[in-house]
């Protein structure tokens, strides 16, 4: 018999991406950490499309390190530009300044597309976990105001980021018209 081992199996590599960069992005509340995510060139006609991905727990870069791997999976097979962003703590049941904060970062992707190399006519939002109920109030909001112009918004619940990546990279591709 062998012992068992308690350590956790190794994760596997991460999706081959182009580019990471950290962004800092301004907004009413004060600046919000993001990460921006670029597919390899080649793998789409045109700009690729930009997804915002809104955390449900928007805890800095520790959020962003723990959806590193669903953005980089995202970006890779599904071949949009990601932009992964935080938000200010709330308390619970005032979710006012991560609202506030989702709806600037939503608007500032929509004026940076293009210095993003995405195109600015597919803008797409969606929310992991708490982060759900943020991209649908964004997404109403932006309707209600008439901008910006969001393609489709995509609520994931939290579960594993394999389970999650598959789920997005579903609704996406249907949003976008590809397979």
């Amino acid at each position: 018999m062998s012992p068992r081992s308690s350590a956790p199996p190794p994760e596997p590599p991460a999706p081959a991406v182009h580019r990471v960069a950290a962004v800092q992005l301004r907004a009413p509340g004060g600046p919000l950490a993001a990460r921006a995510y670029w597919p390899v060139p080649g793998g789409t006609i045109g700009a690729p499309a930009l997804l915002v991905l809104l955390p449900g727990d928007g805890s800095g870069a520790d959020g962003l390190d723990r959806l590193d791997a669903l953005c980089r999976g995202v970006c890779a097979h599904v071949g949009v530009v990601v932009l992964s962003v935080t938000h200010r703590s709330q308390p619970p049941g005032a979710p006012g300044a991560a609202i506030e904060d989702s709806t600037a970062a939503v608007r500032w992707a929509a004026d940076h597309a293009a210095q993003l190399g995405a195109d600015p006519g597919r803008l797409l939002v969606a929310g992991t976990g708490a982060g759900g109920p943020l991209a649908s109030a964004v997404a109403r909001r932006a309707r209600d105001d008439g901008w910006p112009e969001i393609t489709r918004q995509v609520s994931v619940r939290r579960d594993s980021t394999e389970r999650m990546l598959h789920d997005l990279a579903r609704s996406l591709r249907s949003a976008l018209g590809t397979r």
